[in-house]
C-alpha cells in the first residue's frame, strides 16, 4: 500500500468548498480565515450547542421565544374555530331540520321489533275504518262545498292503505326464511362440547350427515364406515386430535388408493424390449437407490421413480443407451413430485457422469409424462406398509426389516406384476416372522384387507428373492448393514417350506 502524501495547505483552501468538510479542515478554516462578525451569523440560539450546566441566558431566551411561537399558534387555532361556529350558524338559519320535513309523514315501526301479527292486525283493524270514515264525511261535504273538497277526499283516501300493504308484504318475504333456517339450523347446536372429541367428530369421509330427521341429503344411501370388530384397537379414533394423521379420511384414502391399483398395470414387458434385460433393470434400479442415497431424498421418491420407470418400459420401446436416462428422468419427475426441495438439473447431469445433456434430460422428461399421461398419484407399497405398521403400533427394528424386504424387491424383476398392496403385506408379514411373530393379527386383517391367504403366493416369492439376492453383495444389502438401519439385511432368513 502506497503512503500517505502530506497534506498542502493551499490546496486544502481551495477544496473547503466543494464536499463534505471533515471535523480537520474546519478547524484548519477557524484558524486561517478571518472570523466573521457576530451580526452577520445566523441566530445563535438555533447555532450554539448549550452544555448542561452554562449559557442560562440564552435557554431562558429561547423559552421565551418558544412561548411566542405558541401562542401564535394558539391564535391560529381560535381563529379558524371562530370561523366554523359562524359557518355552521349561517347554515343552520338556512337549512330546515329534518325532523320538519319527515312530520307529515307517519312513523313506521321496524320489522325486527315489531312482531307480524300486530302488523297485520293494525293494518285490517285501524287503518281501513278511518279511511272510510274519511270517505263517508267528504261525500257529504261535496254536496255543499264541490270541487275543492273531491280534490281533498282522494288526497285522503291515497295516505294510509297502500304503505300499510307494502310494509306486510315485505316483512312477509323477510320473515318466512328466517323461521325456516332456525329450524333447520337449531338441532345441531343443541349438541354438548364433550361430544366433539368422542365419536361424534369421529366419521368417515364417504359417510351422510344429515340436519333434519328422515330427511336425506343425497339420492343414494352412501356407504358408512364398518367399526372394527371385537378386540381391534381403533387406531384412528386414538389419532383423532392429530391433524397430520387425518384419521377422519385414512380409511377412505387408502381404500380409494388400492381402488387405483388398476389404473397402473405393469405387464411382462422384456418380451417386447429386445435390446434389455433384467439384469440391466436391476444394474439400473440399484444406481437410482445410491442416487436416492446420495441426495438423501424420501424414500416415496425412489418408490415412485421406479414405478415410472416400469410404466414407461412397458409402453415404449427404447435401446440399452437411453436406459440410465430414462431412470435419471424418473428419479427427476418424482422427486419434483414428491420432495421439498428437489434436486437441480445439474446434479441429475453430474450423476449420470456427463453422459446426457440438459435438453437431453427434459425432453426425456416430457416423453415420459406424456407416457404415463400426467398421472403422477400412484399407489405405492411403502405407502401400505407405513400405514400398517402404524396402525399395529410396530417396532422400530421389525419395520426396517420390513421395508428392507420391500426395498430388495425392487430389483427383482419378477415382483413388477403383483399389487402393490398386496407387497406390502407379504413384505411385512415376512418380516414378523422373521422376527419371531408368525401371525396374522385380526388389526391387520382388518386394516389392510386382507387374510393372510390373499398373499401367500406372493410372500413365497418374496422369500425366493431374498435367498437370491442375500447370496450376492448388493446396494440395498449394504445400505441396510449399516447400525442406523439396525443391521437389519444379517437376519437369517426363513425356508420357504416353513412359510
Amino acid at each position: 500500500m502506497a503512503p500517505l502524501k502530506p497534506l498542502n495547505k493551499q490546496t486544502t483552501l481551495a477544496n473547503l468548498d466543494r464536499g463534505i468538510k471533515t471535523r480537520s479542515q474546519i478547524q484548519m478554516k477557524k484558524d486561517v480565515l478571518p472570523k466573521r462578525k457576530a451580526e452577520e451569523s445566523p441566530l445563535k440560539r438555533i447555532t450554539v450547542k448549550r452544555s448542561a450546566f452554562g449559557e442560562v441566558t440564552n435557554h431562558v431566551n429561547s423559552k421565551e421565544n418558544d412561548r411566542s411561537e405558541l401562542n401564535g399558534k394558539a391564535a391560529v387555532k381560535q381563529a379558524t374555530v371562530t370561523s366554523r361556529e359562524t359557518r355552521s350558524r349561517s347554515l343552520s338559519r338556512t337549512r330546515k331540520p329534518l325532523s320538519s320535513v319527515n312530520a307529515n309523514k307517519p312513523p313506521i315501526p321496524p320489522a325486527s321489533k315489531v312482531p307480524l301479527k300486530d302488523i297485520q292486525a293494525k293494518a285490517t283493524v285501524t287503518s281501513k275504518p278511518k279511511v272510510l270514515a274519511d270517505v263517508n264525511d267528504t261525500k257529504e261535504k261535496v254536496n255543499n262545498t264541490g270541487k275543492a273538497l273531491i280534490v281533498k277526499t282522494t288526497a285522503l283516501v291515497g295516505i294510509l292503505p297502500r304503505p300499510i300493504k307494502t310494509q306486510v308484504k315485505t316483512i312477509k318475504k323477510s320473515t318466512e326464511p328466517t323461521v325456516s333456517s332456525v329450524k333447520a339450523t337449531a338441532k345441531p347446536r343443541t349438541s354438548d362440547a364433550g361430544d366433539k372429541s368422542d365419536s361424534s367428530l369421529y366419521v368417515s369421509a364417504l359417510e351422510d350427515l344429515n340436519l333434519d330427521d328422515g330427511v336425506k341429503s343425497g339420492k343414494s344411501k352412501k356407504k358408512q364406515r364398518k367399526p372394527p370388530p371385537p378386540g381391534v384397537t381403533d387406531f384412528d379414533k386414538e389419532n383423532i386430535n392429530e391433524p397430520n394423521s387425518v384419521s377422519i379420511y385414512a380409511m377412505d384414502i387408502f381404500e380409494y388408493l388400492k381402488s387405483r391399483e388398476s389404473h397402473f398395470p405393469i405387464s411382462d414387458y422384456m418380451c417386447r424390449q429386445p435390446d434389455l434385460n433384467s439384469s440391466m433393470r436391476a444394474l439400473v434400479v440399484s444406481w437410482m437407490v445410491e442416487v436416492q442415497e446420495n441426495f438423501e431424498l424420501n424414500h416415496e421418491t425412489l418408490y415412485l421413480a421406479v414405478k415410472l420407470f416400469d410404466l414407461y418400459l412397458s409402453k415404449v420401446r427404447i435401446t440399452k443407451d437411453r436406459l440410465q436416462l430414462i431412470g435419471c428422468a424418473s428419479l427427476f419427475v418424482s422427486a419434483k413430485y414428491d420432495e421439498r426441495y428437489p434436486p437441480c438439473i445439474d446434479d441429475m447431469i453430474y450423476v449420470c457422469d456427463g453422459l446426457y445433456t440438459p435438453d437431453d434430460l427434459t425432453s426425456m422428461e416430457k416423453e415420459l409424462l406424456k407416457a404415463v399421461d400426467f398421472q403422477l398419484g400412484i399407489p405405492l407399497s411403502y405407502r401400505f406398509l407405513r400405514r400398517y405398521s402404524r396402525c399395529i403400533k410396530l417396532g422400530m427394528p421389525t419395520l426396517t426389516l420390513a421395508r428392507y424386504i420391500l426395498e430388495t424387491c425392487l430389483l427383482d424383476y419378477s415382483t413388477i406384476r403383483f399389487s402393490d398392496s398386496k407387497l406390502a403385506c407379504a413384505a411385512l408379514h415376512l418380516a414378523l416372522i422373521m422376527s419371531g411373530q408368525k401371525k396374522w393379527t385380526p388389526s391387520l386383517e382388518y386394516y389392510s384387507g386382507y387374510k393372510s391367504e390373499e398373499f401367500k403366493d406372493i410372500m413365497k416369492t418374496v422369500n425366493n428373492v431374498l435367498h437370491i439376492r442375500s447370496a450376492k453383495e448388493h446396494v440395498i444389502r449394504v445400505k441396510y448393514a449399516h447400525k442406523v438401519f439396525h443391521e437389519v439385511s444379517k437376519v437369517p432368513l426363513v425356508k420357504t417350506a416353513d412359510l
